[in-house]
């Protein structure tokens, strides 16, 4: 009896040790941050927007391909320049295929004429009334053309091709356009293609992101748009344009 009395202490003492031990040495219910797999780490995704946003209409034709032209209408293109501008523009709308999207935004002037297969006379009728004054806010408007693109290309589901044609002869009066730009060239499909009118060099003229070219005549002009278009045959005919 006296040995019976004498083991159940011990096994009861063993007993608790055995749970004192199963605690201390549970798993922690998180795991120190080196030795986490990979599925259980808490990870930090950041998110790319799409381009373009889904839009509420979609165009019959999703493969169009558009043209917006940004015009600088601003006071030191006054004179000869403009009237260069403007005359190879009017031509633009008679030349480019009736098929493709035309559209128009300029410097000083708020109302753009929206991308479009029809509205040629409504182009022609904006470029033949645009008057050389103000200045060059390049920055802000190539903000307001990349909105005008973005619609169209949300109608377009993305498809199709986009072509940005900035006509400027001076450097921006409200800050550098570049950031935009570059964004623009890297995260969406738009082409941004800048024209120095008689003048030689911009700040744009960056050929990893734009396509710039220089012309010092409507005739320069003419062939700088046919090389964009790459379609009007009879943009650049010298005898149209001998200036």
């Amino acid at each position: 009896m006296k040995n019976y009395l004498l083991i159940l202490p011990l096994m009861t003492a063993s007993l608790v040790c055995s749970c004192k031990e199963t605690k201390t040495t549970a798993v922690p219910d998180e795991a120190p941050e080196g030795s986490r797999s990979p599925a259980t780490k808490e990870q930090k995704v950041v998110e790319k927007k799409a381009w373009p946003p889904s839009g509420e209409t979609v165009d019959a034709d999703l493969l169009k391909e558009n043209y917006l032209v940004v015009l600088d209408d601003s006071g030191s293109m006054a004179g000869g320049k403009i009237g260069q501008a403007k005359e190879v523009l009017m031509a633009l709308a008679k030349t480019l295929p009736p098929e493709h999207n035309l559209g128009l935004v300029r410097l000083n002037h708020p109302q753009a004429v929206e991308l479009g297969p029809g509205n040629r006379d409504d182009f022609s009728k904006a470029v033949a009334a645009t008057q050389a004054s103000g200045g060059t806010p390049l920055r802000a408007v190539t903000a307001k053309a990349y909105e005008v693109i973005t619609k169209k290309a949300s109608a377009q589901r993305g498809y199709g091709s986009y072509h940005m044609i900035i006509v400027t002869d001076g450097e921006s009066s409200d800050g550098s356009a570049m950031p935009l730009v570059t964004k623009m060239v890297s995260e969406t499909a738009i082409q941004v293609h800048v024209i120095g009118f008689h003048l030689e060099n911009h700040e744009m003229n960056q050929p990893d992101l734009v396509d710039y070219q220089a012309a010092g005549s409507s005739r320069e002009l003419a062939q700088a748009f046919e090389s964009v278009t790459a379609e009007a045959e009879e943009f650049t005919d010298p005898k149209a344009f001998s200036r």
